[in-house]
């Protein structure tokens, strides 16, 4: 797992709204510092990090989601594979769908 990765998993094990400002400042550089490509592991943590609600961490859970999306490890079908009330995951699945992909049978 690359060092930014590992970085925002010790700020916060979510990101979301509601947590203190600090951490939102604190995440915004390191966000800058991922390496593209992501790696599987890169891309299971950094979806721990998205809050079952869809809560957007003004605006930053997009960066992660974008991130997640341009790695070659994507699509990782296995962490989508429980996604019921869960905002982000289902986000990832429609638009994996509307891509023409489907899970393997």
């Amino acid at each position: 797992m690359q060092n930014a990765v590992h970085d925002l998993l010790a700020l916060t094990p979510t990101l979301h709204d509601g947590v203190d400002f600090s951490v939102i400042e604190r995440a915004t550089p390191i966000l800058d510092r991922l390496a593209a490509p992501l790696s599987a592991a890169d891309i299971e943590a950094l979806m721990s990090l998205l809050p079952a609600n869809g809560d957007t961490a003004f605006g930053l859970n997009w960066t992660i989601l974008h991130a997640i999306e341009s790695s070659p490890a994507w699509p990782c079908w296995d962490l989508l594979a429980e996604s019921l009330d869960h905002e982000w995951h289902e986000l990832l699945l429609a638009r994996l769908k509307n891509g023409g992909y489907a899970p393997p049978a």
